[in-house]
C-alpha cells in the first residue's frame, strides 16, 4: 500500500510531461487522417514510384535509405492506407521522446529528463513532423542514440546506431567523425585499440553505399551536393532557426540563465559539464555541415533536439524548490502552445503546414467530382504527382485526364496550391481569360481551382 502512494506521490514529477502529451495530441489528432505534405510528397517520389499496373515500386535511381524501407514494408503490407504510415511515423517520434527522457535522466538527473522531453514535445517543428514519414525523426533517434552510447562509452552498440544513420543524410557522416576525433583524443587505455573497430564499420558502410551509388547511377549519394556556395548565409539561417525562430530565443535565454545560475551555485558536477560541452560541439557541427549542403530547415531538427536536452538539463540544476520549476515548465510549454497555436507559416517546420495539406485535399475532392472525361485537368507536377498516385492519400482511384499542358478538350480546369516557388505552375499562366471556380482557404493557405472554356 505505502508503494502505490509513493508512486502516485511520484506522479507530480510528471505534470508538464503529462501536459506536454495532451497538447501533442490535441494538436496532432487530426494528423492521422490527413495526406501527405509536399515535403513528404519531395521525398517519398525520390525514392518510391508506381509500377505501370499501380503497384509501388522502389524508385531504381538511388539506394534507398532506412525510413524509405521501413515506409515501403508499411505500404506493401498495408496498401495504400495513410493512417498506417502515420501511426507508424507516430511510434518513431513518441519512441524519441522516452530516448531524450532516459539521455536526460541519466547524465543529470530524473528532472532533467522529464523537463527535456517535456520542451522537445511542445517544439513547432517536433510538432510539424510529427506522425509524417520525413527522415528527420529516425535521423534524430539514431543520433542521439548513438551519442548517448558514446559517452557511455558503449562503443558496440554505438556502432550499430551510427551505421543505421550514416545513409539517412551528411549528418550521419559527421557523427562518425566527430565521435571518432572526440574517441582519439581521450587518454590511452588498454582497450582502446581493440574499440577503433567499431568506428571504422559505421565509416565503411557508408563509404560502401557511396561507391554502390556512383557504381550503378553514376552519382554520390548524401555528398552529391556539398560545396560552400551561400554558405555564410545558410549558416545564419540554420543559426537562427535553431536558437530564435519558433519563440526558441526564450529558450536559449533560459538555458544561458540557467548554466550561469547553476555554475554559480556550483549545482553543475565535471561529468555534466563534459556532457553539456559534447552537445554544444555536435549541434554547432550539424548545423555547420548542412550549410555546405544547403539543406532545409527541417533537417536542423536533430540539433532542436539536443537543444531541449541541455536546456531541460539546466532547468534542473539550478538551486530552488524543485515546485518552483516545475511551475516554470509548465508555463514555459504553455507559451509554446499558445505559439504554435497562432502559427501561420506552411513551411514543413511548423504544425500549421498541414493547412495547405487540407486545403489541397479539399481541392482535390472537388475537382475529381467536378470533371468529366471530356475535361481536362491542368496543374503543375507536384498536383500531377497528387493527383495521380494513391499512396499520397489524396485519392483512392488514378486520375488518367490530367496533364501539365492545354489539351484540346472544351474545357480545362486549372488547379493551383500555394506551393514554392520552384514548383509553380509551368505549363499555365492563371490570366483574365480564366475564372476562379472555387478557393478553399485555411489561414495562409489556399488552393484555387479555375476554368478555361476552349
Amino acid at each position: 500500500m505505502s508503494s502505490i502512494i509513493q508512486r502516485i506521490k511520484n506522479l507530480e514529477f510528471y505534470i508538464p510531461l503529462i501536459i506536454g502529451v495532451y497538447l501533442l495530441f490535441a494538436f496532432r489528432f487530426n494528423v492521422f487522417a490527413l495526406p501527405m505534405s509536399y515535403s513528404e510528397i519531395d521525398f517519398f517520389s525520390e525514392y518510391m514510384k508506381l509500377a505501370d499496373d499501380g503497384s509501388l515500386q522502389l524508385f531504381s535511381d538511388r539506394i534507398p535509405n532506412i525510413p524509405v524501407l521501413i515506409y515501403f514494408l508499411i505500404f506493401k503490407i498495408f496498401g495504400a492506407n495513410i493512417t498506417a504510415v502515420r501511426i507508424t511515423a507516430a511510434i518513431f517520434s513518441i519512441v524519441l521522446v522516452f530516448i531524450v527522457l532516459k539521455f536526460g535522466n541519466f547524465f543529470f538527473g530524473k528532472q532533467a529528463g522529464i523537463f527535456a522531453a517535456t520542451i522537445l514535445i511542445v517544439q513547432n517543428i517536433y510538432l510539424a513532423q510529427f506522425a509524417t514519414i520525413q527522415p528527420e525523426v529516425l535521423n534524430a533517434i539514431f543520433l542521439i542514440s548513438a551519442l548517448y552510447c558514446f559517452l557511455r562509452e558503449k562503443y558496440r552498440t554505438m556502432a550499430i546506431w551510427l551505421t543505421l544513420s550514416v545513409n539517412i543524410d551528411i549528418s550521419g557522416l559527421l557523427a562518425i567523425l566527430f565521435m571518432i576525433v572526440a574517441f582519439l583524443v581521450k587518454l590511452n587505455n588498454n582497450q582502446k585499440s581493440q574499440s577503433i573497430v567499431f568506428f571504422i564499420i559505421p565509416f565503411v558502410a557508408y563509404a560502401t553505399a557511396e561507391t554502390a551509388n556512383y557504381v550503378a547511377f553514376e552519382h554520390l549519394g548524401i555528398l552529391q551536393n556539398i560545396g560552400f556556395e551561400q554558405f555564410e548565409k545558410s549558416i545564419i539561417d540554420y543559426a537562427n532557426f535553431t536558437f530564435l525562430a519558433q519563440q526558441r530565443m526564450t529558450l536559449t535565454l533560459i538555458l544561458i540563465i540557467s548554466i550561469l545560475a547553476a555554475a554559480l551555485q556550483r549545482q553543475i558536477e565535471k561529468y555534466e559539464v563534459k556532457t553539456y560541452i559534447y552537445i554544444t560541439v555536435f549541434m554547432l557541427l550539424i548545423a555547420t555541415v548542412h550549410a555546405l549542403v544547403n539543406s532545409d530547415l527541417c533537417k536542423m531538427f536533430p540539433v532542436v533536439v539536443l537543444l531541449a536536452v541541455a536546456t531541460g538539463a539546466a532547468i534542473s540544476k539550478i538551486k530552488i524548490l524543485y515546485v518552483y520549476k516545475y511551475i516554470i515548465i509548465s508555463v514555459l510549454i504553455l507559451f509554446f502552445a499558445v505559439f504554435d497555436a497562432r502559427s501561420k507559416n506552411t513551411s514543413c517546420e511548423y504544425i500549421s503546414h498541414t493547412h495547405q495539406v487540407e486545403t489541397d485535399w479539399k481541392a482535390t475532392k472537388f475537382i475529381q467530382e467536378k470533371i468529366s472525361q471530356n475535361d481536362t485537368l491542368i496543374c503543375s507536377n507536384l498536383f500531377y504527382k497528387i493527383l495521380s498516385n494513391k499512396y499520397l492519400g489524396y485519392i483512392s482511384e488514378n486520375n488518367v485526364n490530367i496533364d501539365t499542358v492545354y489539351s484540346a478538350t472544351k474545357y480545362s480546369y486549372v488547379i493551383k496550391g500555394k506551393e514554392p516557388p520552384t514548383k509553380n505552375l509551368s505549363a499555365v499562366i492563371i490570366d483574365e481569360k480564366c475564372m476562379l471556380e472555387k478557393s478553399f482557404t485555411k489561414k495562409e493557405a489556399e488552393t484555387e481551382i479555375y476554368s478555361v472554356e476552349k
